[in-house]
Order: C-alpha cells, then sequence, then structure tokens
C-alpha cells in the first residue's frame, strides 16, 4: 500500500489540472482515473475555446494533460473508488 499526500477522484480536466498545481506545489500525487482519462472533452471532435489552441480535439488535449500530470510525477491508477475508511489516515479501496 502507498501512501500519497493527495488522492484525486477522477481524470476530467479538473482532477488532471488538481494533479499538476499539487505536484508543482511538491505533494506526492495519484489520481484514480476509473479506466476513463479525460473526462467529456474526449467525446468533442473539436474544441475551439481552449487558451493556446486554435483548435484541438478533446481526445489529443486530454493526451496533453495527462502527459503533463505523468512528467510532473502523477501516478494513474485505472481503478474506480469503491469506499474510503478512515482509521486517522484515509484509505481508498478500489
Amino acid at each position: 500500500m502507498a501512501v500519497y499526500d493527495i488522492a484525486i477522484v477522477g481524470a476530467g480536466p479538473a482532477g488532471l489540472c488538481a494533479a499538476v498545481y499539487a505536484l508543482r506545489a511538491g505533494k506526492s500525487v495519484v489520481v484514480f482515473d476509473g479506466g476513463a482519462v479525460g473526462g467529456q472533452m474526449t467525446f468533442s471532435p473539436k474544441i475551439e475555446n481552449f487558451p493556446g489552441f486554435i483548435s484541438v480535439s478533446g481526445n489529443e488535449l486530454a493526451d496533453r494533460f495527462v502527459d503533463q500530470a505523468l512528467e510532473q510525477g502523477a501516478e494513474m491508477i485505472p481503478d474506480n473508488i469503491e469506499r474510503i475508511t478512515d482509521g486517522g489516515i484515509k484509505t481508498l479501496v478500489t
């Protein structure tokens, strides 16, 4: 069993951005993605309102989010969280 400073449940844009900011703050981070990285943006063939891109597919943008989080040191686990136990240290059970 590994211990992390921060566990993020969900690998959509918000979860991946949270991971990057936490990693930049020197925290250890694990992201549980439930096997669905990128969230709803992966269903968008074309995104035109994201800073830094004139146009990008949702899949490409999701891949870039993941690459950035992994490069910063995040660990990605492709599982769903079934329950959380609290015995002083929170335990996420997949």
